[in-house]
């Protein structure tokens, strides 16, 4: 790279390439993952050790002018949550009233599905007999989508029900403000 016409006092120089390798030095070590992590968390949590630990790790004292002062500036967001309207969803449920028969089906269902690693977790969930809320059923196992549903379809152990539910965004919203979290000197 050519020098420019005009004056530039030697010092300048030295303190601009002084200050680049200072920045070449920390980001090589923020480019690791870990490290950033790391270095992210002590700044949030304003943990002087973890930061400090850092600092030491790149040797400073080495870097022509000592340690600077580095600080990140960080965009300040809020988390909305937003939710869409109740509706109601279909889903299956394990009967009530299963007989000592029924039991040990389920168990066998279960356990062969297990085995050739199909999924066999249900969830617990606020049910109803009929749509909008009519006919409440209580909290019950819902069997979620897939093989293991099949399977206990077919072995007539599941009945349909309705859960209500609702479709929920989380949108990060810009404050328009910024928060400095800056490496103590």
């Amino acid at each position: 790279m050519k020098r420019p016409d005009f004056d530039v006092p030697d010092d300048l120089i030295q303190d601009f390439t002084a200050r680049a390798a200072v920045l070449s030095d920390m980001f090589r070590n923020l480019s690791d993952p870990k490290t950033a992590a790391t270095v992210i968390g002590g700044l949030v949590a304003k943990d002087r050790e973890i930061y400090a630990g850092f600092l030491d790790r790149l040797d400073p004292d080495r870097w022509p002018l000592g340690r600077l002062d580095l600080c990140l500036r960080i965009p300040d967001y809020i988390a909305r949550e937003f939710s869409g309207p109740w509706k109601d969803s279909e889903v299956w449920i394990i009967r009530a009233n299963l007989t000592v028969e029924e039991q040990w089906q389920f168990f066998l269902i279960q356990w062969r599905m297990m085995r050739k690693g199909e999924d066999t977790t249900t969830r617990i969930g606020r049910v109803f007999g009929a749509k909008n809320g009519l006919f409440p059923l209580g909290d019950r196992a819902i069997v979620p989508d897939g093989a293991f549903q099949d399977a206990l379809k077919a072995a007539g152990l599941l009945e349909p029900a309705f859960e209500r539910v609702r479709d929920t965004f989380e949108i990060m919203w810009p404050t328009g403000g910024y928060i400095d979290l800056c490496l103590p000197r």
